[in-house]
């Protein structure tokens, strides 16, 4: 499994170039709250009941999901990133600061907000809208294993337990009739 996961964090960390840096240092940073002013412009656009309970449980799906994901998930996997690996570290092109060697991956912070955030979207207003959160939200999940910080497989975390966050939380919603 690491020698795939190297492979593949090789392979996309190696496409760098100046553009592509620029868009990926802006993905990492403001990416993980576009999908947030999506939420909220979603529920502005009507104004309807329904739609206002559906953004007030994907901003839930926002916070909840950074939340565990940091303080709940990491701890307890403890994965180091792949720059605690010095050898490695040194043939990588990192994007920032080189995170602390106490900093964990798996799953990916950033990427469990976006993919939680998208899914519900998806699972809330359909794939129309959906459809385009959740290509975005691929988009700055990569950014991360481009920017050399976490592994392909840390995604991959990231995408599973945001699509179970959002399902559940869809759920437990319509199950208490609280969307709107």
């Amino acid at each position: 499994m690491r020698a795939i996961d190297e492979a593949m964090l090789r392979w996309v960390n190696g496409l760098h170039g100046p553009a592509l840096d620029a868009g990926a240092r802006w993905l990492a940073e403001w990416g993980m709250y576009v999908l947030l002013a999506l939420v909220v412009a979603l529920a502005l656009r009507t104004r309807a009941r329904r739609d206002v309970g559906l953004a007030r449980d994907g901003a839930l799906v926002f916070f909840a999901s950074l939340f565990i994901a940091e303080s709940v998930i990491k701890p307890i996997v403890q994965r180091p990133r792949p720059t605690a690996d010095d050898a490695l570290a040194a043939t990588l092109h990192l994007l920032g600061a080189r995170p602390p060697a106490h900093s964990y991956s798996c799953p990916s912070g950033t990427a469990s907000v976006c993919l939680a955030t998208a899914g519900y979207v998806w699972l809330a207003w359909g794939p129309r809208v959906g459809a385009p959160a959740v290509a975005f939200a691929a988009l700055v999940s990569l950014s991360r294993v481009y920017a050399g910080v976490h592994w392909p497989s840390d995604i991959a975390a990231a995408a599973l337990f945001g699509a179970g966050l959002a399902w559940c939380v869809r759920r437990l919603s319509r199950w208490v009739g609280a969307e709107g």
